[in-house]
């Protein structure tokens, strides 16, 4: 799992080839340890961003 950075008690992450067909470009965000629940920010070609929860 290749860090990109950390903020306070945040981790921001991103996985390589992630699920089958594989996801847009995207980050995990999570407070505390890195989970496989964390919320995904998905980042689309026209710059937009989305957000995606995993409860």
């Amino acid at each position: 799992m290749p860090q990109i950075f950390k903020m306070g008690e945040y981790w921001i992450y991103f996985w390589t080839n992630e699920n089958k067909p594989v996801e847009p470009i995207h980050v995990h965000i999570v407070k505390g340890k890195p989970s496989e629940n964390a919320t995904k920010v998905w980042i689309i070609s026209t710059g937009k961003l989305y957000l995606f929860f995993v409860n």
